[in-house]
This record gives structure tokens, C-alpha cells and sequence, in this order.
């Protein structure tokens, strides 16, 4: 398995649950995944392997030579090729048309003649062809991969405009533990959140696309709006990253210091506990001209704890919270308090949408329904 940055929990739990599959993971320590140390709550199982990067591995002075490009001159560092090291597995899963991972599978399918599975995230055509190189890279992936696993209709017609022939196109909704991640008692207190408080959740990077700053505008609209005076707001932000200075800086100039509490990130066992103390979970995800909400684990984490659910008409977040939610105009922080708001003063739609989202995860989105989805896969590409 090649997932490039997303060795994460939240993303990996159903290889756990592969049958009759033994899964050997390589990976890289990259930045990206340096944010996720003290998440990984031990419940991945897999065989690692370390690959490198080329700022990491090689002849020092060409490790100089890299560390000096990609410190002063944007170059972006590549992985040292492994293919060889791929020769006896039986399938191959890489990340995403474009990156180093996927070159690196598909060099071992060519020499070694394993069949190679990817998964593909991306949801806007034509996107990552900056350069020639990586414009021949997705075509070369496109003709030669014998399965794309996609999560959304929106991922699967990019593939097809793309040029991926239609029969090797497999659509697998991704799933949660909704036995861990179910409804319960709120125990707010451990959070430093009180029970007399409407708490609003964040959960997620602090980039400005997943719209944590138009939440914050939003905030301040609720806190100041004279027909909810009689109600203690609280946005609690569970997110990391790059990213925090800017949203503190919003925060005081917004006014609403005494509202807000960064109260994360948690390791990924504890995030239940965080979803079940909020009374509404709002992803507020904007659009830029390279990336769109891909998915969004957090909203079926969030609905399969009967939370419910604010989010926006960005990417493909209308196909994964469909009725079971309420969406609103992104880049938009009064349609954001005018969502919230009609949830603070309705508790009867508030209990209507925690159950849907509850039955939605249970119909569409469990973790055993998606490992068999994969298993399928796999002995399909084996036959």
C-alpha cells in the first residue's frame, strides 16, 4: 500500500479488516505527515516500510544539493525510487494519478508484472498538469492501472473526462467504526467545555480552503444577533496545521476571543468523545482553483456520532451528506450564521437531523462494508 500523506487513522482503518490479506505499508516522514504524530491512536496493524526522499537518501552532496533547492528555491523534494522493493507483493494500491507513488507502482507492474490499484481522491479534471512532466505521468497512469477506486461520483466523471476507460472504475463508499462512533453521553468536562453552552465543533486542518475563517465571521454574527442573547456560544476548534496564527488573529479581531477554544488535535481514539460534545459539527469548506472538498471524513464521523451536520455546497460534500444535513453557500459567513442559527433555535430539527445522520452512516458508510468493498476489488485484479 502506497498512500503517500494520508497514513492517518481516519483513512486506513479498513485495511485493518482486509480478509485473508496480509498489507504491508510504505511510507515517508514527510511534513505533512509529521502532523499527524500522537494521532495514530495504535490500531493500525500493518507491516511498515520506510522509503526516502531525495533531501534524505543518496549521495551526500546531492542530498545537499536538494535540501538547498527545496529550502531557497521552492523545489518541491522527490521519492527515491523503490520499485524493486515492490517485486513480491501480489497487488499493488497507490495514491492519486500524479504523484511519485503511483509512478513508482506502476514501474513495478511494467517490470515485475504486478497489477496496481488507485485510488483517486481528486475531483477536478485536469488538475495537478502544471507541468509536462506530471501531465505525462496521470496519461501514463490512466492507460496502464487496472483499477481506479474512486469515493464519489463527482472523483469517478474526472476520471472518465480524463480518459480512464470506464469498466476499470470502481466506486466504494469509505466507512467508520459506527460501533466507536455512535451517540453517547457528552463528557465535557475532560474537553473544558461547559454544559451550559451551545458548543459549535471544528474538526480538521486550519488551511484556509476547509472555511475555518468564514466560521469565525459566523461566530461573531451569532454572538452579537439581540434574539439569541440567551445563549453561551462556544466554537471549539479540533484542528492542527499550518495555519493557527491566522485564525487567532481573526479571532481577536473578530472580537470573540471568549467564544473560541482550540481544544485539540486529539489522537484519533478520542475523537468520538469530541464529536458527542458538540450540539452542531460545521465543515465550512471552500473552493480554490486547485483543490475541492474531496470527501470529508469528519462529516460521517460526525453523523455516525448523531451529531448534526452544517456544511457547504463544496466538492463533494452534497453526495456524502445528501438530506441528512444542512448545506449552505461556501465562501458565505451569514449563510453559515443563518444555518447555525435556525439549529440554536430549533431543538426538534436538530434531534431530526442527528438521527439521519445516524442512519445514513449505518446505510452508506460503515468500515466493514467498505473493507468488503476492497477485498472485491483486490481478488477481482488477482482473478
Amino acid at each position: 500500500m502506497l498512500k503517500g500523506n494520508r497514513f492517518n487513522p481516519w483513512h486506513l482503518q479498513a485495511f485493518n479488516r482486509l480478509a485473508d490479506s496480509e498489507v504491508t505499508a510504505f511510507r515517508a516522514e514527510s511534513e505533512v505527515q509529521e502532523r499527524f504524530h500522537g494521532r495514530d491512536d495504535g490500531s493500525l496493524s500493518f507491516d511498515f516500510e520506510r522509503i526516502f526522499f531525495d533531501t534524505e537518501a543518496g549521495p551526500s552532496w546531492k542530498r545537499l544539493k536538494n535540501e538547498i533547492g527545496q529550502r531557497y528555491f521552492d523545489r518541491v523534494p522527490r521519492i527515491v525510487p523503490f520499485h524493486d522493493r515492490l517485486k513480491d507483493f501480489d497487488v499493488i494500491q497507490t495514491w492519486e494519478l500524479f504523484t511519485d507513488w503511483t509512478a513508482e507502482a506502476l514501474e513495478a507492474k511494467e517490470r515485475f508484472g504486478r497489477p496496481v490499484a488507485v485510488m483517486v481522491w481528486d475531483n477536478l479534471p485536469f488538475n495537478m498538469e502544471s507541468t509536462g512532466r506530471l501531465r505525462e505521468r496521470k496519461r501514463h497512469a490512466v492507460s496502464a492501472a487496472d483499477r481506479f477506486i474512486v469515493h464519489t461520483e463527482r472523483s469517478r466523471r474526472t476520471l472518465l473526462m480524463e480518459g480512464a476507460p470506464p469498466e476499470r472504475i470502481v466506486q466504494i463508499d469509505p466507512g467508520v467504526d459506527t460501533d466507536r462512533f455512535c451517540p453517547g453521553e457528552r463528557q465535557r468536562e475532560a474537553l473544558g467545555l461547559d454544559d451550559d453552552e451551545f458548543v459549535i465543533l471544528f474538526v480538521g486542518w486550519l488551511l484556509p480552503r476547509k472555511g475555518i475563517d468564514f466560521l469565525v465571521l459566523a461566530l461573531r454574527e451569532l454572538v452579537h444577533d439581540d434574539s439569541l442573547r440567551g445563549t453561551r456560544f462556544r466554537l471549539a476548534i479540533a484542528g492542527s496545521g499550518p495555519g493557527q496564527d491566522r485564525v487567532e488573529a481573526l479571532i481577536r479581531r473578530a472580537g470573540v476571543e471568549d467564544r473560541c477554544s482550540f481544544i485539540g488535535p486529539f489522537a484519533y481514539d478520542r475523537m468520538p468523545e469530541v464529536f458527542r460534545a458538540a450540539d452542531v459539527f460545521v465543515l465550512p469548506s471552500i473552493a480554490t482553483p486547485e483543490w475541492q472538498e474531496q470527501f470529508g471524513m469528519s462529516l460521517i464521523e460526525a453523523m455516525a456520532c448523531g451529531v448534526p451536520v452544517v456544511s457547504t455546497y463544496s466538492g463533494a460534500i452534497p453526495e456524502i451528506v445528501c438530506d441528512a444535513g444542512v448545506l449552505c453557500q461556501p465562501n458565505d459567513f451569514l449563510s453559515l450564521y443563518e444555518a447555525v442559527k435556525d439549529l440554536v433555535e430549533n431543538a426538534g430539527k436538530r434531534k431530526e437531523l442527528a438521527d439521519a445522520g445516524r442512519q445514513r452512516a449505518l446505510e452508506r458508510f460503515t468500515l466493514d462494508a467498505y473493507a468488503h468493498g476492497l477485498d472485491e476489488v483486490y481478488k477481482a485484479m488477482l482473478s
